[in-house]
């Protein structure tokens, strides 16, 4: 249950959020240009056998994510977000300018915390009402606990949305499934509050034998960490969701958003979901 070496991810995706054009130059680095490139063979390989890109998975799910976001900031009087595991994610910087009177919390591990903070300091990156705070979300309690971020940092009476992305695969489901059931309990407190995560399900049902096992491995080696493909499909996804406290859980594909959304699609039947979950208030 070692969250530490999920770092190391937030440099590429970093980089491909830039090349993409949905981030800025200030969040990349020479070792994340330089990732960038070393990691495009496991790309054009993911793209051969199973039709596929990590490239377009990291584009798919933070372009959904963010039309998601801003309907419900819009729609639904969202007033403040905390983005669990932020990395170097635009979305706090370009959020907080957008919706001025928005709170954003970015958190993610301390070492990553402080990284972030510099960066955006140095760039005159902060929102007015925008922090970054050191979190761990298997720890509890002060410092860095998710408990503590949630009771100590945010404010309890603004319709609030909890975001983590890139972060569930890498972990078991047991031990995501905890952090899920913390994130239901503690949101219970907001008048109004969403979870929105996206995972990658087991696409195995979908490709030829064994390609399953092919992707997830070159997942796992370009990344340098476990992938855990916890669910088989739709029908799973929303079960588990439901028995970790949430409801209301609406899953979106890809597909669904290729008319509304300039989103990248491979030549096989896309494998990422953006699960939105509602939090309701006892």
């Amino acid at each position: 249950m070692d969250s530490t070496g999920i770092s190391f991810t937030a440099l590429f995706t970093g980089q491909v959020w830039y090349e993409s054009g949905i981030s800025n130059r200030f969040f990349t680095s020479p070792k994340g240009r330089l990732l960038y490139k070393t990691l495009r063979p496991f790309d054009r390989l993911a793209d051969s056998i199973i039709g596929i890109t990590l490239h377009d998975m990291l584009i798919q799910r933070h372009q959904i994510m963010d039309h998601r976001i801003d309907w419900l900031i819009k729609t639904q009087g969202v007033s403040q977000i905390l983005e669990i595991a932020c990395g170097y994610s635009p979305r706090g910087y370009t959020l907080s300018r957008k919706y001025p009177d928005l709170k954003y919390v970015e958190a993610d591990l301390p070492h990553m915390a402080e990284r972030k903070r510099a960066l955006l300091q140095a760039n005159h990156g902060f929102g007015p009402d925008h922090q970054v705070v050191g979190c761990d979300v298997f720890e509890f309690g002060a410092p860095y606990g998710l408990d503590y971020v949630m009771e100590d940092v945010l404010d309890p009476d603004r319709p609030t949305i909890l975001v983590t992305e890139g972060l569930v695969n890498y972990f078991h489901l047991d031990d995501i499934s905890q952090v899920w059931q913390r994130l239901a309990q503690l949101g219970r407190v907001y008048p109004k509050a969403w979870y929105i995560t996206d995972l990658v399900y087991n696409f195995g049902k979908h490709l030829i034998p064994g390609a399953v096992a092919a992707g997830s491995k070159m997942l796992s080696l370009a990344t340098r960490a476990n992938v855990n493909l916890h669910f088989n499909n739709r029908d799973e996804i929303q079960r588990g969701f439901l028995e970790c406290g949430f409801t209301d859980v609406q899953i979106q594909r890809p597909e669904d958003f290729v008319n509304h959304l300039p989103i990248p699609m491979g030549k096989s039947k896309s494998v990422v979901r953006v699960v939105e979950s509602q939090i309701h208030a006892p």
